[in-house]
Formats: structure tokens, C-alpha cells, sequence
């Protein structure tokens, strides 16, 4: 399998700075927040994203799958409920925002169970594959539309630990 870096790990961590300095500027640093980290894949930039921000966020995760392969089935899999965030602000943290059913489903059902103010940041947008109509509020890098491995994102489990963010040739 060839595969081509596309964001060394320094690009990565320079945007993950820009983007806790906009997630910090939009949350404050007294009120709690909850930072819901989308499982497997966003483990990296979960970790990486919270060493950058103020004391006052607290991780919880959640593990979804909607992936076979190289493909999104369309279908949304709860592996575990959400936690208990009701009249919290919320900020879930994923590793791409691809179709956007993931996070759409995950910002509306955070919203219907109360919380009260939901953001949503990702390591990687990948706009020209939305099938559902969302934007996440903090992006840290953009790219077209590859199949990315490496930075958490995997190919059928493998590649996840590559501290670069590389593409399938």
C-alpha cells in the first residue's frame, strides 16, 4: 500500500494550536465544558487539542462507527450512550468530518438531551463528501476528497498510529 503524506506532524500540531486558541476564545476558561471525543479516531487530536486548553474542559467519549472499509454505510452505530450532559456546554471533538451524519447526529442528540451550548471541532474537514448538511464550528485542516490514513484515521484498523496525516495512492 503507497501511501503519501499530505500534513507532516509540526503542520498538525500548528493547527491544533490555532485551533484551541478559537476553541478557548469561544468557551472561556471558568465555565466547565465537556469534551466529548468521538472514539476510535479522534483519541489523537483529542489528546493533543486538550494539552492546549485551559483546566476548566473535562473529557468524556462516545464510540460510533458508520465506516466498512473505504465506504461510510450511511448508518450510524452506537456503541455506548451518551454521557449525561444535560444544561452543559459541549464540545465534541472528531478526527474528520466526511458525510456528516456522524456529527449531525451527535450535535442533535447532545441538543434534544439538554445541553446547553453544543460546539463541534475536527483534525480534518473534508467538505466535498457531505451527504448531510453540517459544518463543524473549529476545523483544523481541510483536504479534498482522500481516502486518509495515520493521526488516528485508519484503513480496517491499521495505520492509526502514523504521527503524519498520509492518503491512499
Amino acid at each position: 500500500m503507497n501511501i503519501k503524506t499530505l500534513y507532516t506532524a509540526e503542520q498538525i500540531q500548528d493547527a491544533v494550536q490555532s485551533v484551541a486558541s478559537q476553541v478557548e476564545t469561544y468557551f472561556g476558561k471558568e465555565e466547565p465544558v465537556v469534551a466529548l471525543c468521538l472514539l476510535n479516531g479522534a483519541i489523537w487530536y483529542a489528546a493533543d487539542l486538550l494539552r492546549c486548553l485551559p483546566d476548566n474542559f473535562e473529557l468524556q467519549t462516545i464510540r460510533l462507527s458508520s465506516y466498512e472499509g473505504t465506504e461510510s454505510t450511511g448508518k450510524l452505530k452506537w456503541h455506548n450512550a451518551l454521557p449525561e450532559c444535560s444544561g452543559k456546554n459541549v464540545l465534541i471533538i472528531d478526527d474528520v468530518l466526511d458525510t456528516g451524519l456522524t456529527m449531525k447526529a451527535v450535535c442533535d442528540a447532545l441538543l434534544e438531551n439538554g445541553a446547553a451550548k453544543v460546539a463541534s471541532t475536527v483534525a480534518i474537514d473534508k467538505k466535498g463528501r457531505r451527504n448531510v448538511q453540517y459544518e463543524a464550528d473549529f476545523c483544523a485542516l481541510h483536504c479534498d476528497d482522500y481516502f486518509l490514513v495515520g493521526y488516528g484515521l485508519d484503513f480496517n484498523g491499521k495505520y492509526r498510529n502514523l504521527p503524519y496525516i498520509g492518503y491512499i495512492e
